[in-house]
């Protein structure tokens, strides 16, 4: 009972977590230029970090939602890294 009980808490804190994780990317990616961006992108990579650390933990304990952290960690990624913004065009070519 108390491994169950272990992995529901587990998984409830892994599930609060990427949800501040993409909501770390939504307001990183749309405060570019705010004055507290400082702020929200140590927010952004706190987040990476409890989101890479509650994957390790879950791939060690053996759960199954192992992934869906991994899933996480690679649309913070894409998230931070995309460029939606419109971008000057490359005069060197």
């Amino acid at each position: 009972m108390w491994a169950n009980n272990q992995d529901t808490v587990l998984f409830c804190i892994a599930i609060i977590v990427q949800a501040a994780a993409i909501l770390s990317v939504l307001i990183a990616r749309v405060s570019e230029r705010a004055e507290s961006q400082v702020r929200y992108e140590r927010f952004f990579f706190a987040c990476l970090a409890l989101v890479a650390i509650i994957c390790l933990l879950t791939t060690w304990t053996g759960t199954g939602s192992w992934m869906m952290n991994g899933f996480t960690l690679a649309t913070m990624a894409l998230g931070v890294t995309i460029d939606i913004g419109e971008s000057a065009p490359d005069t060197a070519l």
